[in-house]
């Protein structure tokens, strides 16, 4: 309850009412932030005081805030550009409590396995603190040491958060466009992963092993004899971040060659190995710049990593190669056969909405259109007409649209379509080859041994089977409708409950600053907040349904 109490203190504080939308409002939610008015705001821009409450409020929440910083088909330019800004930095926690915790894991003294740790931490996230140290056998590594109780507390936050989302499905009749809840419920993995280093660490060797002999992408190595989950030992690499242009200019980078190694890096982990690392944002790229003519990155951080069904890859190329030919019609064929919303969907409306949204992007030269926006424009498109977009296609966005704003800050005149095409005329061309048919047929081999001998049993009773569906399908209709009017009304009753019970322990949070606060203080104004509050309870209380 004081968990609950302190969220409903970070919003209030942070004035985040402004970012309730006019038509958002109903009666109770006017009633309770007018007298909001009169405490100042933070500052002008509701996005970044969003930023600043969602850092306060810990972890998960800035872990949500980075993931729908990607949402433009969901939230306004405002929230977007808040939630960009959000950076994944806290202070330290005591480097006592650091060596406890690796020799926790270890089993054994520090002293047993590394010769030196660093006393000061080389990085410190919400997740975890990164040291230097040194192996008794010689070797420079880092150590990531995950932070004390923070699976649980990150677990906690994100029931927080989704008892939050449910409270405004049910408060706002429009919430159903944001999809909330199922949002939140796509980036839950996502999020928790970040928690287990021994996931981390099975990413990173197995990224290690596609980019190893090919020499264009560096991963540190890992020592898993002595990482666990909650403490991983890597290499220590040495490289210049990949922003850092004095550096790289000053070395003689070719950063033309720079930038389109970028973009093939991407495209191949998507294409060829779909195993794409889906959180390369500056500070988890470096380059080698040791051969400048030639440079090679270094990739860090592997906790988040994307893959892709065969289909999804499928549509994905169809689409990016349809809206390059400016096919809008084969993109709206594409959205509907991908199963993602309705199928009685018209393609012809859907067509020309993508058509609105998309073609002002292509009239400019070809160099010049942004493969990130186009993605956004896509999504944006689905997203009108209530398709869904699966989270692994959202997490390719996030990723494509750092690549490609690092690339074309390395490269003004980057061509990401001349560097991208090939990968997807090849995904194309294997997709038809008589071995890819070969191994489609393959694998329903096995399935046509098992259920081969049945068939003609089933086609002869399908007919029967189909009408009894039909009636069983019908008479669940009678009863699901029966249904949704009696929950439409056990839910008008219990909104007004949940809005008595909400306003109360609001003005309660209000009145408990008063009582230590000087007169004429802001407290009183909290109380006047408090006041309202508890007149709009007993309101809400009085015109629920009986």
């Amino acid at each position: 309850m004081i968990k609950v109490f302190q969220l409903i203190w970070v919003l209030v504080k942070h004035r985040l009412d402004r970012l309730i939308p006019t038509d958002a409002r109903p009666l109770w939610i006017t009633i309770l932030i007018f007298p909001l008015r009169l405490l100042p705001a933070p500052s002008l821009n509701a996005g970044k005081d969003l930023a600043s409450a969602l850092v306060e409020l810990g972890p998960a929440f800035i872990k949500v805030g980075q993931l729908l910083s990607t949402r433009r088909d969901l939230f306004p330019d405002e929230v977007i550009e808040g939630l960009s800004t959000l950076q994944d930095q806290v202070p330290p926690f005591e480097h006592e409590v650091a060596i406890s915790l690796i020799e926790a894991s270890l089993g054994q003294p520090v002293g047993s396995v590394f010769s030196q740790v660093d006393a000061t931490p080389m990085a410190s996230a919400s997740i975890a603190q990164v040291y230097g140290a040194t192996l008794k056998t010689g070797e420079a590594v880092v150590l990531k040491v995950l932070r004390p109780n923070i699976k649980a507390a990150v677990e906690q936050d994100l029931n927080r958060i989704e008892t939050m989302f449910n409270w405004i499905n049910a408060s706002w009749k429009d919430a159903y466009r944001l999809k909330l809840t199922q949002v939140l419920s796509d980036y839950r993995q996502v999020i928790l992963a970040e928690t287990s280093l021994t996931r981390e660490a099975d990413n990173a060797e197995r990224l290690r092993d596609f980019w190893l002999p090919r020499g264009k992408l560096y991963v540190p190595l890992m020592y898993r004899e002595y990482s666990s989950d909650s403490l991983l030992v890597m290499e220590r690499v040495h490289g210049t971040i990949v922003t850092n242009l004095t550096t790289l200019k000053d070395n003689h980078v070719n950063l033309s060659k720079l930038s389109q190694l970028g973009v093939e890096i991407f495209f191949t982990q998507v294409f060829e190995d779909n195993f794409f690392h889906a959180d390369m944002h500056p500070g988890n790229i470096l380059v080698n710049h040791q051969d400048p003519e030639n440079p090679t990155y270094i990739a860090l951080d592997c906790a988040i990593i994307g893959q892709l069904t065969r289909e999804d890859r499928n549509y994905l190329a169809k689409n990016l190669v349809a809206f390059f030919n400016e096919d809008y019609s084969a993109v709206a064929s594409l959205h509907i056969e991908s199963g993602w919303g309705p199928q009685s969907t018209s393609p012809t409306e859907m067509e020309a909405v993508i058509r609105q949204t998309c073609a002002p992007l292509f009239g400019k030269p070809m160099a010049e259109i942004e493969f990130g926006k186009l993605l956004v424009a896509l999504f944006q498109a689905a997203q009108t007409f209530n398709m869904s977009i699966q989270p692994q296609l959202v997490l390719l966005q996030k990723t494509l649209l750092n690549i490609e704003g690092i690339g074309r800050q390395l490269h003004g005149e980057l061509d990401l379509w001349q560097t991208a095409k090939p990968f997807l005329d090849q995904w194309m061309a294997d997709r038809k080859s008589p071995s890819a048919h070969l191994e489609r047929i393959k694998g329903l081999v096995p399935l046509f041994l098992t259920e081969g001998p049945e068939l003609p049993e089933q086609i002869i009773k399908a007919p029967r089977r189909i009408e009894q569906i039909l009636m069983a399908n019908r008479q669940l209709e009678d009863r699901l409708t029966n249904l949704q009017a009696a929950l439409a009304r056990s839910r008008q009753t219990d909104r007004y409950r949940r809005y008595s019970m909400f306003l109360l322990g609001l003005s309660l949070l209000c009145f408990l600053p008063a009582l230590t606060s000087e007169p004429g203080s802001l407290s009183v104004w909290r109380s006047a907040l408090g006041s309202v509050a508890i007149i709009a309870a007993l309101l809400i209380r009085g015109i629920r349904p009986k």
